[in-house]
């Protein structure tokens, strides 16, 4: 197994194979979106950490557009000015990662439709008239 973890989708699922490692969800199988909703709704609801009367509306730009920040990054020389947001972000490592993934449409293609809808205009201007 590798440690190569690459970002989840939110709309992508999960189900986990053991029972006992629910987290935040008490079900094996969710949607990535509904595991960091939850985790952020545990967040806002935990008081003892953020203040005595819990999360406010000056925290939420924490989770939406940033707060207001400046940060000294590795190989910077000098202090940068910007925002700064917390994303929950889940990852996943394949067992394999040597095996390819097959894309699979969400819809079965129809043989029916043309392939611009332009194509059926062309094809009844060439037909003969009666």
């Amino acid at each position: 197994m590798s440690n190569q973890f690459e970002p989840l989708d939110p709309e992508e699922v999960v189900v986990l194979k053991n029972d006992y490692c629910k987290i935040l969800i008490g079900q094996p199988t969710f949607r990535i979106r509904e595991l960091t909703e939850r985790a952020i709704f545990m967040l806002k609801r935990t008081d003892s950490i953020l203040s005595k009367d819990g999360w406010n509306k000056n925290q939420e730009p924490w989770v939406t557009e940033g707060v207001q920040a400046k940060t000294l990054r590795y190989g910077a020389e000098n202090w940068q000015e910007g925002k700064v947001r917390m994303r929950i972000i889940v990852e996943f490592c394949p067992n394999d990662p040597g095996v390819e993934e097959i894309a699979v449409p969400n819809e079965p293609e129809s043989p029916s439709e043309p392939e611009s809808p332009l194509d059926e205009i062309r094809r009844m201007i060439d037909e003969p008239n009666p």
